[in-house]
């Protein structure tokens, strides 16, 4: 960049610096309790945002410029998610995986046991690479996946540009769908967060602009390519389950698109890689992690099975905007304003399928764009079915990425129209809906700010009652198998070092919330080698999101406490002793004799 531009680009870091600063003053305030905070977060998105995407539009910036500045947009939204929960992980997939990194670095050996997700250790990619540079670097399990995670996330975002740019022929174009594609549902939280899709998912993009970039090669040097595919493919099938079943299906249809059109131009077809895909995800699954299917077929099958029924009308759709959240339903303005971001990207939809059709419509790529964007809109309806709506919610990811590259086009339509200097402002206005509509969309109203975690009283810092049981667990704890709920496990997990079952098989958590020792719970606990339960009277502990951190004053789901009687309801057990209790969480050794 030239002088000038590099000015410019200054100016644009700074203002990013400042959004971030304010995300961060919200999740402060909030902590604290304070009412305007969410107002400021809200602020500190468009102040990230805006800016950046108003200078994508010109035609004034260069590509190493447009480059840079989705860069810095990739990155300052991902430091917006570190100032959310830093210095620690709070979010359920983060916790089972820093445990997973933890038994890495104990035992020295890739695949171990995961009490709370078995599947997880079988796809060690993300585990392997931050436990390899917390010990090379002398991180603490945290630093070091900060570290990989944002990394990652600024791949994905130049990848990203670099493969817009090298199918649509424009760094224009390129800069307007990356920006476009972070307005996804799940690219602010979800998409960040310390999990082994936030790895993989990155790869994924790598393996496209590598083969778009296997198109332009000499045939001679063809063959250049295998290595660095076949190590990307590899890498993604060790990392994450469903990211390489995504990719074996985009190299499948790809495959298909390049052998139909390849008519007067003969570009390498990738079926080679499909097929080396489709063989590796096999035998990972026939000689590893073959739990998978089991963990897999249950949700999916549900989810088809609920999708069927809403359709029949023999179940009622699920509403939008629903959470177990502590401070009560989404606002209308926010529901608002997430009903007016997708259908703003529903209308740039339209007018993107047109204008890319008239061009690209016997090209492979963008015709693959244009399917996947379709797929985003199919996706959304499986949010209406309640046991499907997480599968459209991963799935809308992959298939942003297409739905970006076609809206960018139908952004670039527009500011060809009579009128540019209306134009630009407007797409601009559009993209702080759609940005700020996608956040909402994505995570919890109630989650989007930080809860306490710690609170400082008398010169002394106080962990929240589920910490502080993990801390005791960690440093008194007797060794064995426990059984507690959701967030308490994930805590017992890591900081606690504990062997933990949670959820529904075997059944603990409905024998957590019955106000009564029922006949089959004794039975349950010996059958399963339960030793210790951990019994929290807060209804919260159930959450696996929000479950963690301190009440604050007339937070809705955090005041909601369950009968007294299912915490005390163990003492009843004949042998068996209460060994920690803090006033809402108690745990109970049930290894006494009767």
């Amino acid at each position: 960049m030239d002088g000038a531009r590099t000015t410019r680009f200054a100016v644009s870091l700074l203002v990013a610096a400042a959004g971030v600063f304010l995300c961060s003053l919200a999740n402060a305030l909030a902590r604290a309790g304070e009412e305007p905070a969410m107002t400021l977060y809200i602020l500190g998105l468009l102040i990230i945002g805006l800016p950046i995407f108003f200078r994508l539009l010109g035609r004034g910036a260069s590509a190493g410029e447009r480059l840079a500045l989705v860069c810095l947009l990739g990155v300052a939204l991902y430091l917006v998610k570190v100032v959310h929960d830093a210095p620690s992980f709070t979010f359920t997939d983060e916790l089972i995986h820093a445990f997973n990194v933890e038994r890495i670095g104990e035992t020295a050996h890739l695949f171990h046991h995961n009490p709370v997700l078995k599947v997880t250790p079988y796809y060690p990619g993300l585990e392997g690479a931050t436990s390899a540079l917390a010990k090379i670097c002398g991180l603490s399990t945290y630093t070091a996946g900060l570290v990989l995670v944002g990394v990652a996330r600024l791949t994905l975002i130049a990848a990203l540009f670099l493969l817009f740019e090298r199918v649509g022929g424009s760094a224009r174009t390129a800069g307007l769908a990356a920006a476009i594609y972070t307005t996804n549902f799940n690219f602010l939280f979800w998409g960040a967060q310390f999990a082994y899709e936030s790895l993989a998912l990155p790869l994924l993009v790598i393996v496209l602009l590598m083969l778009v970039e296997r198109e332009t090669t000499a045939r001679q040097a063809i063959r250049e390519w295998a290595a660095p595919l076949t190590v990307a493919i590899a890498a993604i099938v060790v990392t994450h389950h469903l990211t390489s079943y995504a990719l074996a299906a985009i190299l499948v249809a790809l495959a298909g698109l390049l052998w139909y059109f390849a008519r007067d131009w003969k570009p390498p077809n990738p079926w080679p890689y499909a097929l080396l895909t489709v063989f590796l995800v096999a035998c990972w699954l026939a000689v590893v992690a073959g739990e998978t299917f089991s963990y897999l077929s249950n949700p999916l099958s549900e989810a088809l099975e609920a999708l069927a029924n809403t359709i029949s009308g023999e179940s009622a759709p699920r509403g939008l905007f629903q959470s177990s959240g502590a401070a009560g339903p989404t606002p209308l303005g926010a529901r608002l304003v997430a009903l007016l971001g997708v259908a703003l990207l529903g209308a740039g939809w339209v007018l993107g399928i047109r204008a890319n059709w008239r061009r690209w419509r016997e090209r492979p790529w963008p015709l693959l764009f244009m399917v996947a964007s379709l797929g985003f809109f199919l996706a959304l309806g499986l949010r209406l079915a309640p046991a499907a709506w997480e599968t459209g919610n991963r799935a809308s990811e992959f298939f942003f990425i297409g739905l970006a590259f076609v809206v960018a086009g139908a952004g670039l339509t527009e500011l060809r129209r009579p009128s540019p200097r209306i134009a630009a402002p407007a797409l601009t206005a559009a993209f702080g809906i759609v940005l700020v509509g996608g956040v909402i969309s994505g995570w919890p109203w109630d989650a989007q700010l930080a809860k306490p975690l710690h609170v400082s009283a008398e010169g002394k810092t106080i962990s929240s009652p589920p910490l502080a049981l993990a801390e005791w667990a960690r440093a008194e704890g007797p060794e064995g198998k426990w059984a507690a709920a959701t967030a308490d496990a994930n805590l017992l997990l890591v900081p606690g070092n504990r062997d933990v079952v949670t959820g529904s098989n075997p059944d603990v958590e409905d024998l957590l919330t019955s106000p009564t020792l029922e006949a089959w719970e004794l039975p349950m606990l010996r059958q399963n080698g339960l030793e210790y339960v951990v019994a929290d009277q807060r209804e919260i502990s159930s959450d696996g999101l929000q479950g963690y951190f301190f009440p604050l004053l007339g937070a809705g789901a955090y005041d909601n406490l369950l009968p007294a009687s299912a915490v005390t309801k163990f003492g009843a057990i004949p042998g068996a002793a209460r060994i920690y209790d803090n006033g809402t969480i108690a745990v109970y050794d049930l290894r006494g004799k009767p």
